[in-house]
């Protein structure tokens, strides 16, 4: 009987213990609260969860409405949820507490830019770079306003900055390339489009344009086998495989070229370049009214096309239509195509 009146003490004695431990909730400070919603909130935010975080992000600015990081994030959710207004409203509040903040001059910029406010956009990544001037992003978004205005030479200089500050700014090479391209600079556009590959070689449309590169060049090979990569990293790149079949064309692979502008076709039905580019193919082939048919279809998608007005000029001479090509070839004069005043000034009244 003692034994057990022992082991009933202590299990008495152990209970005792655990019914004296008690739990004391520690009541969190304003700073605190908002601390910890934030932080949950940027979990959200890297998790792409943008309503989620901003509700995070408000209950963050309820405890402490001075908080700058909040708004900012608040109003970088915001503009991925495509509700550029309020952002820069954020953006807007984040700056009347930290003028500094130098994240939310560049989305404040960033969301005029995607409404199409390129002044204001500007007047802000003027102001990111002023007080940050390793800002690469600020840089290249300058470098893309530029490019939009046919501003060449200045894109070309705000790509040089980002990628001084970014030297592994694929992005910036491959945008570099283009405003080179645009400035007549086929050699340096191709430097840039190998370095962009070079640092990202998924950048399908980097291939793409260093195989426009290469054809306008004349070699056609290095061409194809650009665009090849670009295909293969995107199979339905009608694009692609538009200007793949254009370089097989320029080799005579007639076969190959009506392949590709087809395939490009069947991805985007109604895409007028790789239509006239069919009628090209007949065209070579000597199959004009196939030639002429092709044409014709191009300009009851684009009356303004002159290339197509110019296919289809040759084709009706070819098919004895004089007249019926004299008033093509005019037209495609018209839309700027010099071929069609040679052939109408050589051939026509």
């Amino acid at each position: 009987m003692q034994k057990i009146f022992f082991i009933c003490l202590s299990f008495f004695y152990i209970n005792s213990i655990a019914q004296d431990t008690v739990k004391v909730k520690v009541a969190l400070t304003a700073d605190q609260e908002a601390e910890n919603a934030y932080n949950v909130g940027l979990e959200f935010v890297a998790k792409k969860e943008y309503i989620m975080a901003i509700e995070q992000f408000s209950k963050a600015l309820s405890f402490k409405p001075n908080f700058d990081k909040a708004y900012t994030n608040r109003a970088f959710s915001r503009y991925e949820l495509k509700t550029c207004d309020a952002a820069i409203e954020d953006y807007t509040s984040a700056l009347v507490i930290n003028p500094l903040n130098t994240d939310a001059m560049f989305g404040k910029a960033q969301s005029f830019y995607a409404i199409n406010k390129k002044d204001s956009c500007i007047t802000y990544l003027n102001r990111t770079v002023l007080i940050d001037e390793k800002n690469n992003k600020a840089y290249y978004l300058s470098g893309q306003i530029n490019f939009e205005l046919g501003n060449y030479k200045a894109a070309v200089s705000d790509y040089d900055k980002a990628i001084a500050v970014k030297p592994d700014f694929a992005y910036a090479y491959n945008d570099r390339a283009s405003a080179k391209k645009m400035l007549g600079d086929e050699d340096g556009a191709i430097t840039d489009y190998e370095k962009a590959l070079s640092i990202d070689s998924k950048l399908f449309f980097a291939y793409n344009s260093l195989g426009s590169c290469k054809r306008n060049k004349g070699e056609n090979a290095l061409a194809i086998d650009a665009y090849n990569k670009a295909i293969a990293l995107k199979p339905d790149y009608y694009i692609a495989l538009n200007n793949r079949g254009t370089a097989k064309l320029n080799t005579n692979d007639y076969t190959g070229a009506l392949s590709d502008f087809n395939a490009a076709l069947k991805q985007k039905p109604n895409y007028i370049l790789a239509i006239n580019n069919i009628a090209s193919v007949y065209i070579k082939k000597k199959e004009y009214k196939a030639a002429a048919d092709w044409a014709d279809k191009a300009i009851q998608l684009d009356a303004t096309l002159g290339s197509a007005y110019l296919n289809r000029g040759i084709a009706k001479q070819m098919l004895k239509d004089e007249d019926g090509a004299c008033a093509d070839w005019k037209k495609a004069a018209e839309f700027g195509v010099s071929e069609g005043k040679t052939y109408s000034a050589g051939l026509c009244d």
